[in-house]
């Protein structure tokens, strides 16, 4: 029903409009001539436009008259002229960067050159050059992983979380098992004070690569400040397994352990520690702390 409505509509307007414009010579060719001039020169302007005017306002009560049933349709027409004539601008914009376009070949050095700028301008800490020209790599490639990291990274040099954590997030989305950009997606989240975010996606960068001992170690870490030191306790001796003598690691084992309750975990990272660091100054402290355990 609606689209016969807006059928009606558009053939009515369009034959109104072809009328006026045919009517405008007939209008125009009024036949004045047989007026006396020296009375009639003002006269003549006036009939033409009375004609006109006469013809224009009929036309236009008319038109008046078929839109009051459809003036509900009127505004969705409108939205879908608005979003047509913006897929058109977005057509010829396409072409006109056709005629610009750099062979792959061509397109590859611009690209790696941009991203060395950028990289220099980074090591000379003019952040907001670099991130120029990070951008402007991306227009070349729009899924180039350098670029975007390198934009992210240049965010988070610049101490722009929000952007840094945006461009991580685009990135991740291209990229959905780079354990990398997990890492530092969880490294922002933390330093908002989203703890729980940052557990997440720590965990996440783990289950796609659990070879890295720091990884496991400042999961537990966070663990154990959302109070799960049960799960913590699991993160810590997966640490401890990958490095065995890092004293960092013995240290927090034996901090869990006693956290947990659980003696045997504690008396373990104890003798470890002994070994590794005998002049460690927590030792006695540690030994007095694992006596009151049961």
């Amino acid at each position: 029903m609606m689209y016969f409505l807006l059928a009606t509509m558009f053939i009515s307007l369009a034959v109104m409009a072809v009328v006026i414009i045919r009517k405008f010579p007939q209008m125009a060719n009024v036949d004045v001539d047989n007026l006396p001039l020296e009375k009639e020169a003002k006269k003549k302007k006036e009939i033409m436009s009375r004609r006109i005017e006469a013809e224009g306002t009929v036309m236009l009560t008319k038109a008046g008259l078929l839109f009051r049933p459809i003036q509900k349709i009127w505004g969705k027409l409108q939205l879908q002229f608005r979003i047509y004539v913006g897929k058109i601008e977005r057509l010829l914009r396409r072409e006109e960067r056709k005629g610009n376009v750099l062979s792959a070949e061509d397109q590859e050095s611009k690209l790696n050159s941009l991203l060395n700028d950028a990289q220099m301008e980074i090591a000379t800490q003019n952040f907001d050059k670099a991130e120029s020209l990070f951008i402007a790599a991306i227009k070349i490639d729009p899924r180039s992983y350098e670029a975007y990291k390198g934009l992210a990274d240049t965010y988070l040099l610049k101490n722009s979380l929000e952007e840094a954590l945006e461009t991580y997030t685009f990135l991740l989305q291209l990229y959905p098992k780079d354990d990398d950009i997990m890492v530092k997606i969880a490294d922002i989240a933390e330093q908002k004070g989203d703890i729980q975010k940052a557990i997440d996606y720590l965990e996440r960068a783990i289950v796609i690569n659990d070879s890295l001992s720091p990884r496991f170690y400042h999961l537990a870490e966070l663990l154990v400040k959302v109070d799960q030191a049960d799960i913590a306790k699991e993160a810590i001796i997966s640490a401890v397994d990958l490095e065995p003598k890092n004293p960092k690691y013995l240290d927090l084992l034996i901090e869990i352990g006693i956290l947990c309750g659980d003696k045997d975990v504690a008396t373990k990272g104890f003798a470890e520690l002994r070994l590794v660091n005998p002049k460690n100054q927590k030792l006695q402290v540690f030994s007095d702390r694992i006596k009151t355990l049961t």
